[in-house]
């Protein structure tokens, strides 16, 4: 079983950024998501439901772009849509996930403990969370693979994550950077069978 904490983001005061300053650059990077189905509600239905409330970055991002994919292999749901629904995909993976080997944090569990929460899947076998762990301030980012057994936990928000993860930074776990160069891909996820969604790209970004 593999698994490793990531402390990069809080070595140094110097290497700490706030967290707007990276979702500010996310949405540099991504350009404009439209925020098509925005909805305060569904998010109030969902931390009601899962015990704990979501760091306002992650919302931010979800509602700005979600249902999306994100070059291609980034998967984000959204709490306001019947279709890729953002709860109901919490609820399965929790599931999913009961009998993985998680080698000391906790297994997924929402409710008034939860501590551990899906957030993102991909098409490559792993799969993210949100987690609070007393191992790292406020909230960090787990990544588990299913597939090979072994978690990831890297001490940065959400944010701090993605932005990473974008830039082609080890983030998903030690020697894989997943980095496609140029303009990020999107693409949003079909909300009815017949719907075929054209992907668009983000503006340049000079890598």
């Amino acid at each position: 079983m593999q698994h490793h904490v990531d402390v990069r983001a809080i070595s140094t005061e110097q290497e700490v950024q706030p967290m707007t300053d990276h979702l500010s650059a996310v949405f540099a990077m991504l350009g404009p998501g439209g925020r098509r189905f925005a909805d305060p509600k569904s998010w109030a239905h969902v931390e009601a439901e899962i015990g704990t409330e979501l760091p306002s970055e992650y919302r931010e991002f979800i509602d700005e772009y979600a249902p999306v994919k994100v070059n291609s292999h980034l998967y984000f749901n959204h709490p306001a849509t019947a279709r890729w629904n953002l709860l109901e995909d919490i609820r399965q993976t929790e599931q999913a996930f009961r009998d993985a080997d998680w080698d000391g944090l906790p297994h997924p569990d929402t409710g008034a403990d939860g501590v551990l929460i899906p957030a993102l899947s991909t098409d490559f076998g792993f799969h993210v969370f949100l987690s609070r762990s007393p191992r790292t301030p406020g909230w960090s980012v787990v990544v588990h693979d299913r597939d090979e057994g072994g978690y990831w936990e890297h001490a940065m928000g959400f944010a701090e994550w993605i932005y990473r993860h974008l830039i082609g930074e080890e983030v998903i776990h030690p020697n894989g950077t997943y980095f496609y160069p140029g303009p990020v891909k999107l693409q949003h996820l079909p909300m009815s069978p017949e719907d075929r969604p054209v992907p668009w790209h983000g503006p340049d970004r000079g890598m």
